[in-house]
């Protein structure tokens, strides 16, 4: 009976089906299930129940105090708690009396229904408040709303409703993946709770939408050690709660491609997620808050310090297959690439070894990433591998800045980043623009942080000295090796080009972490840049393997050219040549070799991240209607029309109609006059085939009702080159219908495009929504205008 109450009744019919598999003999499963594992060493419900309880008692002493320090989404997490252990419910009022106070509730405010984060915030600052509240929000509808007391029910159910404003106005680009995910799920549960089907449809849509950009463009928060949790929560929800089984099926599916992909990118020598990642809020070891669904699926063991308290785990009905985890223990080596985004270079490469990994992004994400990383084994807790540019001398990601007005976080620069990598050699070129360095910065600094803890360090083929209990600092030549090693692994790396021959150290600054750094120290005000290349080396079983790799790796040629703010470095690979080329002045990378194949998430080349999604809804169905669609050939010499809704549409770019419009459709991401609103992935694309080379001019026939729904991004590629990176078209304010030209930068004249001959590639995507595109026309003809 036990047993059963610690399942709580939600799972009963799930154990009823679980004993009689056991009795028949049946239960071989291959992929996730709907119940929870029974398998010694979990944690059990009740014992999460307790724990989230006990933390809410932190939650409880802040509502407390005056004036309160409490944030929205702890006060829904504290009532949720309560309510699951049967607590407390007395204190449900209190906290449901703040949160109304916390929430925005003019109806004429742009936050309308959504939350302050913080008590001591003055408005709604971080727009994410209302998803964080409703994810607990709507499980305490569904679950407890006969068991709350009728005073603080009635309050609940108020907050509630309004809530469901705030998160139809937060329109959350389906690129900001675990938002994404939330607000859809938060939309449909509380939606359907709540009988409020519109709200549920339009949760539906957005999840529908989020597939369909996942499918064209990847993770965008790949491999984040925080957000990947976010995202298995989000998902747990929708599989447990959702009432349409399209909704549940959709979350089965992406369960099992997100824990597909943290089982390709675990290192298990380490006990964590291994490579290079967005959002990383723990430079130094890569730990974050995905521990929780890890501890919870018997990934990571639990003690007494680390607990599995959030709450949201105590309502998991999917698990993650066990043949994944082994997958994880025993596949090496394996290469694992992903897309993150539209752009060639917007791609993930991670080659994992038995002893060392070695991993890249190809190109910049956002202020928390590790663009380059290496992995060795050691506790969890041990420091990794990673590059990291620096304008405040904090190399370690220990001080905070603020972002926005809502949150203070360890932000380092973005400066141009460019990368390859071919299995266990990786080059990253960073060049710092104007616009990458505040005009306070007093330094400007290129780390690569390594752990001090290894067995030892070498440059140019000779053992340093390295002690632990004071600071040091070796200074090295461009190109020169710097190796560490570790058992039966190395981690070799060499600056091969540093911008005005920056001078290059080996440091130790009596850090208390145990990290040490190679480091660039650039001068603050003229142009760097600097690049990096590191090598691994594994199963080097004996002094003769590591003297071997090391001589080789020391003896490997690079090449440099550069001139300007244009850089191309290519080196010699134990398997091939590695090349990045580098332009800061157009923000672009050119000439990468290898360069990484556009699949969604492939081990040793496999698709498998495609092989999952290809048959899911609404993938399918899409997948169907551009199946069919044929090229636009463009004559030489010849002007060309062609319809907009002849693309290859990817939502929330839309196809509609209009009388006035030729052919009766245009397309255009939908959004009221005035209204703002985007998106990273919404577009059109079309395939010119051009049977001659030369300049061409573009126009298009558009429909922009205001300042704030008057422009689009262009961008066109062939297989070959970036004839045009993502650019403005802006279009002016156009009540009617009426044609205009491309015209790149502010100009009135078309632009004239040089095209190659062959396929070339064009993409109108969104960056105003509410901006209509109705026809356009290719022309090699300067002064013709379209009829």
């Amino acid at each position: 009976m036990r047993l059963l109450r610690n399942l709580g009744l939600a799972s009963l019919k799930c154990l009823r089906v679980r004993v009689v598999a056991l009795v028949a003999g049946l239960l071989v499963s291959t992929t996730g299930g709907h119940c929870g594992e029974l398998a010694a060493g979990l944690p059990s419900r009740d014992g999460i129940v307790r724990a989230a309880a006990e933390n809410a008692e932190r939650t409880w002493r802040g509502v407390n105090r005056q004036p309160p320090t409490v944030g929205s989404r702890e006060l829904f997490s504290a009532a949720l708690a309560w309510c699951e252990a049967k607590t407390h419910l007395d204190r449900l009022e209190k906290l449901f009396d703040l949160a109304a106070q916390m929430q925005d509730r003019d109806p004429q405010s742009r936050t309308y229904g959504n939350f302050r984060w913080n008590w001591h915030h003055e408005g709604v600052w971080d727009l994410n408040a209302v998803d964080f509240c409703m994810q607990m929000g709507a499980l305490l509808w569904i679950h407890h709303q006969q068991t709350i007391p009728p005073a603080a029910r009635e309050k609940l159910r108020e907050i509630l409703e309004l809530a469901i404003h705030g998160l139809i106005g937060h329109r959350v680009p389906e690129t900001y993946t675990n938002i994404a995910l939330m607000n859809a799920g938060n939309l449909i549960l509380l939606g359907e709770a709540m009988d409020k089907p519109d709200a549920a449809s339009e949760g539906y849509a957005r999840l529908d939408r989020f597939l369909l950009a996942m499918w064209e463009s990847g993770t965008h928060e790949y491999c984040s050690p925080t957000y990947y949790g976010v995202d298995l929560d989000d998902l747990v929800l929708i599989e447990a709660f959702a009432r349409q089984e399209r909704g549940r099926q959709q979350a089965r599916v992406l369960l099992e491609y997100f824990w597909r992909d943290i089982a390709l990118n675990w290192f298990p020598p380490a006990q964590k997620l291994g490579g290079a990642r967005s959002r990383d809020y723990d430079y130094l070891r890569g730990l974050g808050f995905l521990d929780q669904q890890m501890m919870a699926n018997g990934w990571l063991p639990t003690d007494a310090k680390n607990r599995v308290t959030h709450i949201v785990n105590a309502f998991t009905r999917w698990r993650p297959p066990a043949r994944l985890k082994e997958m994880s223990e025993t596949r090496f080596p394996r290469l694992v690439q992903q897309i993150w985004g539209f752009e060639p270079a917007e791609s993930r490469t991670h080659y994992l070894c038995r002893d060392v990994t070695l991993s890249v992004a190809g190109a910049n994400y956002r202020t928390m990433d590790i663009p380059l990383s290496a992995d060795l084994p050691g506790p969890r807790e041990g420091v990794r591998c990673y590059f990291i540019p620096d304008g405040r001398h904090d190399p370690y990601g220990k001080i905070r800045i603020q972002e926005g007005k809502a949150h203070a976080k360890t932000l380092h620069l973005t400066p141009f980043w460019a990368a390859a990598q071919r299995r266990v050699d990786a080059l990253g070129v960073a060049l710092y623009r104007d616009k990458d360095v505040p005009p306070e910065t007093q330094t400007l600094e290129s780390h690569f942080v390594m752990p001090l803890d290894v067995d030892s360090f070498w440059i140019g083929g000779r053992r340093v000295d390295t002690p632990k209990d004071k600071p040091w600092e070796f200074p090295l030549n461009h190109g020169e090796a710097l190796v560490l090693r570790k058992g039966t692994a190395a981690v070799g790396v060499r600056v091969p080009w540093a911008q005005d021959d920056a001078p290059v150290s080996f440091v130790f600054d009596g850090n208390k972490f145990g990290a040490v750094r190679l480091t660039v120290a650039h001068q603050v005000g003229s142009r760097a840049g600097a690049a990096f290349w590191v090598r691994i080396g594994s199963e080097l079983r004996n002094d003769a393997a590591f003297e071997k790799w090391q001589r080789q790796f020391a003896a490997a040629r690079s090449n440099v050219e550069a001139a300007g703010e244009r850089v191309r470095i290519s080196v010699s690979g134990a398997d091939g040549a590695v090349t990045v080329g580098a332009d800061a002045a157009k923000s672009a990378a050119f000439g990468l070799e290898p360069m990484p194949p556009r699949a969604l998430l492939a081990v040793d080349g496999e698709d498998i991240g495609r092989r999952l999604l290809q048959d899911l809804e609404p993938i399918r169905s899409w997948r169907a209607t551009i199946a069919g669609q044929t090229q636009i050939a463009v004559p030489k010499g010849k002007s060309v029309y062609w319809e907009a809704e002849a693309g290859r549409v990817v939502p929330p770019m839309t196809r509609d109609k209009d009388a006035k419009a030729v052919g009766g459709a245009f397309v255009w991401m939908p959004a009221k006059p005035g209204e703002k609103a985007g998106s990273s992935v919404g577009h059109v694309a079309w395939q010119l085939k051009m049977a001659a080379p030369g300049k061409y001019y573009v126009w298009g026939r558009v429909q922009a009702p205001t300042p704030s729904n008057d422009s689009f991004y262009v961008r066109l590629f062939s297989d070959e080159e970036e004839i045009l990176g993502r650019t403005d078209w802006p279009t002016g304010v156009r009540k009617d219908w009426e044609w205009i030209p491309l015209a790149i930068g502010g100009g009135r004249a078309p632009t004239a495009l040089d095209l190659p001959s062959g396929l070339v590639n064009f993409q109108l995507r969104v960056r105003e929504a509410g901006t209509k595109m109705d026809r356009l026309f290719i022309t090699p003809r300067a002064d013709e205008r379209p009829r």
